[in-house]
């Protein structure tokens, strides 16, 4: 018996062949990467394997198999024999093969049985010298064997497929057999399962019986969404590379306890860490929130820093955090920055006129908030008299003007509170635009402000009436009144990405080289919030919530309102006695945030900043 390694095993079998001995080759190896690299080098030869004469769960039926090589007309190479003596203990078989005399050249190669074969060639020397070579090696074969009655997926569903994979070359492997065979861990329970390994500390309720049957058939649990139960088993062996997530395993017994924690984990966060666990934990439970939401939701309601905890990942948790600034003198940074979209929609628009700038910025915070702010007021009750919205041209002006080739959109009740949302959001898109401030027709009516729509000489799109369906929609309000939080902000922001998108994908397509993207009027919050009947009495009733009504000779018109197509408007937040009180927002009324309309002009075309302009 020799020791070699695999070439000069390869130069042994050469001259095997060229002898004229009957007796067969036998050799033996451990290791499973030197028994694939032998496998190769029998590239002629017939090749047969021991599994074949197994007959599912049933042991080697040797005479078939002594039948099989006494028959030969090639030289052969026999697979598995080794393998079955491992896990039989039937050396008395491998006897029969070893000393009998073939017409042909056979050659064993077995696996895990080194030590049987080395005490055959100390029995018999003409053994040892002439047909048993060893290929030193270290290599073991590890093989659990399944209760029948255990509800979980194994490798080889019988002992038959056990050596089969073990032939191709496979060391790890688990079996379904009735059988009772040695060198094998014997497996009666999911708690045997779990401690299989020592380094795998997780209880046999970890996971439910299908999912330890697929994580036992393959281990793998690398590129798993955060939620998915292979993420949990990672952390079985210490391998879960993302903080936020060990932190939850490392609280979380079972699977079941991990998705939950995924989600509630962040209540227990240390504050060094709390910053960047957010953000991870944002994204690992966004396939999570239906499960949790509600429950996460009630426990944040006595929470004063509520925002803190909350994400922009679903409705409901924007609308909590719009309810939570309501009545707030300051909004805090913390909601800006959970907030994104919000953060943009109270971004400044430059409007080249400070007092405007600055007006906008004291309403998108006061109809966010929802607070009482008497300066405002006051501030609106001087300009209904001095109305600066007459500082800006016409939009019938400005579409005289434009390219008569654009493609117009109409938003219907777009106003321009939302030009420092809709400027962010297009340069995010890639969109480059063109904005200019218009006034609409008094009243601020679509009735007064559609004759812009039906002349366009050019291509346009359907009317988008979604933003201003939005406004009169007192279902879309909570229940408590008008002066409820104006959760429906959210749905606004989300019509308006809507509308970007489409004119992105426009452009894109070429569906049109330039978007004109206007609208009839805008609508006011305040005037909901604050509006109160105006002292007069007119013989006309209010219209459109008391924003306006017919001129009539027996009256005099209110300093508060102008005279435009036969309607006295109000520029202040009084409504005329007779028009249906608000819900949600209001126009037709002669405030700024009524009056004011966007005129934007998108292309694909990259505009210089020199280039971009203002009215």
């Amino acid at each position: 018996m020799e020791n070699l390694n695999i070439t000069d095993v390869a130069r042994k079998i050469r001259v095997y062949l060229r002898q004229s001995s009957p007796l067969p080759f036998f050799i033996s190896v451990d290791n499973g990467n030197d028994y694939n690299r032998i496998k190769k080098i029998f590239g002629g030869f017939e090749r047969v394997y021991v599994s074949d004469f197994c007959r599912g769960d049933c042991f080697l039926a040797a005479d078939l198999l002594a039948d099989k090589l006494n028959k030969l007309e090639r030289d052969a190479v026999v697979f598995g024999l080794g393998e079955y003596v491992f896990f039989t203990g039937q050396e008395r078989v491998l006897m029969r093969f070893q000393d009998r005399t073939y017409n042909r050249k056979i050659i064993f190669v077995c696996r895990g049985i080194s030590d049987v074969l080395k005490q055959f060639a100390a029995r018999d020397l003409r053994f040892q010298a002439n047909n048993f070579y060893l290929i030193e090696s270290e290599g073991t074969i590890t093989v659990e064997r399944y209760s029948m009655e255990l509800d979980l997926k194994t490798d080889a569903k019988n002992f038959s497929e056990l050596i089969e994979l073990l032939e191709r070359g496979k060391n790890n492997l688990t079996v379904k057999t009735e059988l009772p065979l040695l060198n094998v861990r014997v497996v009666n329970s999911l708690d045997d399962v779990t401690k299989k390994e020592p380094k795998v500390a997780a209880s046999s309720d970890a996971l439910n019986k299908k999912h330890w049957g697929e994580y036992l058939a393959g281990g793998n649990c690398g590129n798993y969404p955060p939620e998915h139960w292979r993420s949990f088993v990672a952390g079985f062996k210490n391998r879960i590379a993302d903080p936020y997530l060990k932190f939850v395993f490392a609280r979380s017994p079972t699977y079941l306890e991990y998705r939950r924690n995924l989600f509630f984990a962040i209540f227990d966060v240390d504050e060094k860490f709390f910053g960047e666990f957010y953000i991870r934990r944002k994204e690992a439970v966004k396939n999570l929130s239906a499960q949790y939401l509600s429950e996460y939701l009630e426990r944040l309601k006595d929470f004063p820093d509520a925002i803190k905890y909350l994400t922009d990942n679903t409705t409901e948790e924007r609308r909590a955090m719009i309810r939570a600034v309501q009545g707030k003198p300051a909004i805090p940074n913390v909601f800006k920055k959970n907030y994104p979209a919000m953060s943009d929609y109270l971004s400044d628009f430059d409007f080249g006129d400070e007092e405007i700038t600055a007006y906008f910025r004291r309403y998108k915070k006061i109809k966010l908030c929802n607070v009482d702010d008497e300066n405002f007021k006051q501030h609106v009750r001087e300009l209904a008299l001095t109305r600066p919205y007459n500082r800006f041209d016409t939009r019938q002006r400005f579409l005289d003007e434009a390219d008569s080739t654009a493609k117009l959109y109409w938003l219907d009740a777009l106003g321009v509170e939302f030009l420092g949302y809709i400027e962010l959001r297009a340069t995010r898109l890639g969109l480059f635009s063109a904005i200019k401030i218009a006034r609409a027709e008094l009243p601020t009516l679509t009735s007064q402000n559609k004759n812009f729509y039906e002349e366009w000489s050019g291509d346009k799109f359907e009317k988008n009436s979604k933003l201003d369906e939005l406004k009169h929609s007192l279902e879309k309000f909570s229940a408590d009144g008008k002066c409820s939080a104006p959760i429906y902000i959210d749905e606004e922001l989300l019509i308006i990405d809507e509308v970007l998108a489409e004119i992105k994908n426009a452009l894109a397509n070429r569906r049109a080289e330039k978007i004109i993207l206007t609208s009839d009027h805008g609508a006011s919050r305040p005037a909901v919030m604050f509006g109160r009947e105006n002292k007069f009495r007119m013989k006309s009733s209010g219209e459109h919530g008391g924003r306006c009504c017919k001129v009539n000779a027996l009256d005099t018109k209110p300093n508060c309102a102008t005279e435009e197509n036969g309607y006295w408007v109000l520029a202040n937040y009084d409504r005329f006695t007779g028009g249906r009180i608000g819900s949600v927002e209001v126009h037709g009324g002669a405030t700024l945030e009524e009056v004011l309309v966007p005129v934007i002009e998108f292309s694909a075309e990259n505009f210089s900043s020199a280039a971009r302009k203002k009215s």
